[in-house]
């Protein structure tokens, strides 16, 4: 054993370089070693390596003869695995291998509050800590109250450090030091691991649609690319439903497969009822760098099932399959959608499959005209079990220039030539099929003139008038041109000026016409900013192929206006407007958040007229709010609301109480939803979930605050649970790193 004292002004190796290739090495500030015996003796701050192996002691002796090291007072032992273990007496061997301690407290990994602590250790081949009489619990505790939120007593803990499992036999789980538990065997994964099989969390839940549920999970690590969670739901008033998710990753993408599937008589009979939720993405770098295919995919089996079950809200679902890639000179995307209503009284066969859609553009890199030149084009086909079946073939061309002159006027001038082929297929015997053909030119200039003013107390204010001038042909929306991805039109500021205020290419915006604006921002590094802006089209006509409630329609269409301010992240505020010449409001949708140390405040009022084209046959009037509170550093609240102010009734209203620590997280949730469907009445649901950290993961959370989502909790870390004593243990939980 190569000997090593610690440097000091009396010592002939101070300054030596600690040499950890030599078998073993030790320093200390004091040694001394007896030829005769062989023994070495070590005191003060004693540091003995191994390796990667480390023990630090108030005093060792080292046999050399028998090769066993006996160590006393503040002995700490570490290994390559990031395990330290803590104790008072100890006796191993040469290697840090093998041995004995007493007064024994273990320390899981890098992570502090993972503790396991005993009377007696037994350290074995260098990877098994076998504790007897033994406690476990990442709780932190303080010395005076050395009983933590929640424990694990053993007759006998094994820690596989190889393995990273720990075992306990006889194990008695306790809850606030009352015991509430008794299992023969237990395991868990130690908090180093990342994924491992086992039970997940239980998840409690109480509804007014079907009882008293509960959600067993339980999690497959299949192997290092791939994972499946299947998780029982068992309900008192519709049965037991089966879900499941399974998740992959490739060298080239990932995909994951979500489904439920069970019996039920919800819907007025017995029936099996479940949904799918599946979506992918690969590359195809192979084949064109930058492209990508996959789909997202959802299927449920009843229009009712999602809300029934508390699973989603959404009141349509979108599957997609797509091949795409969008690069700088150019982009694609083919797609298939496929939409299935879960509305009351909506025809599933008017609503239509969309095979294929697609839609590509390369642009030039050398200017035409000193400008950007491109050509594109874009198609689609509807089809419908029930109705007309449509396809629409656009190609055509675009360019655009820009410029700044010296006095900072900026000038954009663009062009478009474009030409739309349609094709209607009716149904047998509801009339005849079409071929129609549309040119839909357009050209236009705008101009952009930025005022600039700065003040003493730094702030700069901003001002520009925009103009924008299109000019384009009268025509081009006959009854012979089917409008199927132009009919929910949003004309706001954000699309004043667009040169086509459609949403989809079927609608064609006729007529000359000026788009006009004006900007407004202040910016400022004293926290204060504020912006607005407002403006209007004004056509040398009336514009009669937009719908009423749109703003869009008569030579003049409505006002569009927004304006908004902030303050150092505590405040903002923000409101969008769309109005009559008269003044009338159509539109008006204003937007606040107040945060304030550990208060928050987010609501939101939203006004719209109606639009029966778009599928809104009344106005619309709601409000929302979502109140935020950390109470402590543990303790959260969060509550939600929002109501229906055209029919004087709430929509849905929630709350969440959470607690969280170190050791454990706990989420309560209520919530209430008001709205009715033909097989969803309204209904309050209720959920409880419980999750004790480290057992399985490291993972923390100290809020749940933040979320506006209330049955959206995060999975459970209880990973690789097989849920089958000392005082003098629980004291010693309160070091190292336990006490405050």
């Amino acid at each position: 054993m190569a000997a090593q004292a610690r440097s000091d002004a009396r010592d002939p190796f101070s300054g030596a370089e600690l040499d950890r290739d030599l078998p073993v090495a030790l320093v200390a500030d004091d040694v001394t070693y007896d030829t005769t015996t062989g023994v070495v003796t070590a005191a003060g701050n004693v540091e003995v390596y191994y390796g990667d192996r480390t023990l630090t002691a108030d005093r060792i002796v080292y046999d050399s003869e028998n090769e066993r090291i006996s160590a006393e007072g503040n002995i700490i032992l570490r290994d390559p695995t990031g395990a330290t273990v803590f104790a008072d007496i100890a006796d191993l061997d040469a290697e840090l291998v093998d041995g004995l301690v007493e007064g024994a407290r273990s320390v899981i990994g890098n992570d502090t509050t993972a503790r396991l602590a005993a009377v007696e250790a037994r350290r074995v081949e260098g990877r098994y800590n076998a504790l007897a009489k033994a406690v476990y619990s990442p709780c932190d505790v303080c010395e005076d109250d050395p009983t933590p939120l929640w424990r694990i007593r053993a007759r006998r803990v094994i820690h596989d450090e190889e393995e990273r499992i720990v075992h306990y036999e006889g194990a008695t789980f306790d809850l606030f030091g009352v015991p509430v538990a008794y299992l023969p065997y237990f395991r868990h994964p130690d908090p180093t691991v990342e994924r491992a099989s086992g039970f997940l969390t239980p998840d409690f839940r109480n509804s007014g649609n079907y009882g008293f549920g509960l959600r067993v999970p339980y999690y497959w690590v299949i192997d290092e690319s791939s994972d499946l969670t299947f998780q029982p739901f068992f309900t008192t008033d519709e049965g037991i439903f089966g879900d499941i998710e399974y998740r992959r990753a490739f060298d080239t993408g990932a995909l994951t497969f979500r489904g439920s599937l069970g019996r039920s008589d919800f819907t007025g009979e017995v029936q099996a009822e479940g949904h799918v939720d599946t979506d992918g993405t690969f590359s195809l770098n192979s084949v064109d760098p930058g492209a990508e295919w996959g789909w997202d995919i959802k299927f449920s089996s009843d229009d009712a099932y999602l809300r029934f079950f508390d699973i989603s809200d959404e009141d349509r679902l979108t599957s997609e399959v797509f091949l795409r890639n969008y690069k700088d000179e150019y982009y694609y995307e083919i797609s298939g959608l496929y939409f299935q209503s879960l509305r009351d009284n909506e025809p599933a066969g008017d609503i239509p499959r969309v095979v294929p859609d697609f839609v590509a553009r390369h642009s030039f890199a050398d200017p035409v005209a000193g400008g950007e030149f491109g050509l594109f084009v874009d198609t689609q086909t509807l089809l419908r079990n029930e109705g007309t079946d449509v396809t629409r073939l656009s190609v055509g061309a675009d360019w655009e220039r820009e410029a700044v002159l010296d006095n900072g006027l900026a000038l954009r001038a663009f062009a478009e030539l474009r030409g739309d082929l349609f094709l209607t297929f009716e149904d047998e015997g509801d009339g005849e099929d079409e071929t129609t053909a549309r040119f839909a030119p357009l050209g236009g200039l705008e101009a952009r003139y930025p005022l600039i003013w700065e003040r003493e107390n730094g702030a700069s204010h901003v001002i520009e008038p925009i103009v924008q001038f299109i000019a384009a042909p009268y025509g081009g929306n006959g009854d012979d041109i089917p409008n199927e991805d132009s009919q929910q039109t949003e004309f706001d500021e954000l699309s004043l000026f667009d040169t086509n205020h459609f949403s989809g290419l079927d609608g064609f915006e006729e007529g000359p016409r000026f788009n006009l604006g004006l900007r407004y921002e202040r910016i400022s590094e004293g926290g204060l900013s504020l912006d607005a802006s407002a403006g209007r089209v004004v056509r040398f006509a009336d514009a009669d192929e937009f719908s009423e409630g749109t703003g869009l329609t008569g030579q003049f269409s409505d006002y569009v206006a927004s304006w908004g301010a902030s303050y150092k992240g505590i405040a903002s505020i923000r409101q969008r407007m769309r109005f009559a010449g008269d003044l009338e409001v159509n539109r008006n949708e204003v937007f606040a958040d107040l945060n304030f140390g550990p208060a928050g405040l987010s609501a939101g009022y939203v006004f719209l007229e109606a639009s029966p084209l778009a599928g809104t046959d009344r106005d619309r009037e709601e409000v929302t709010a979502l109140a935020r509170l950390q109470v402590t550093p543990e303790v959260g609240l969060q509550g939600f609301m929002q109501r229906d102010l055209e029919v004087d009734e709430f929509v849905e209203i929630g709350g969440v109480l959470s607690y969280a620590n170190e050791c454990c997280a706990v989420d309560v949730f209520l919530r209430r939803r008001f709205t009715e469907s033909e097989d969803s009445p309204a209904n309050t649901s209720i959920g409880l979930q419980v999750r004790l950290l480290t057992l399985g993961s490291s993972e923390r959370r100290d809020s749940l605050l933040g979320s506006s989502s209330f049955g959206d909790f995060r999975r459970s870390s209880l990973s690789g649970a097989a849920i089958g004593s000392s005082e003098e243990s629980d004291a010693a939980l309160a070091s190292p790193g336990g006490s405050r």
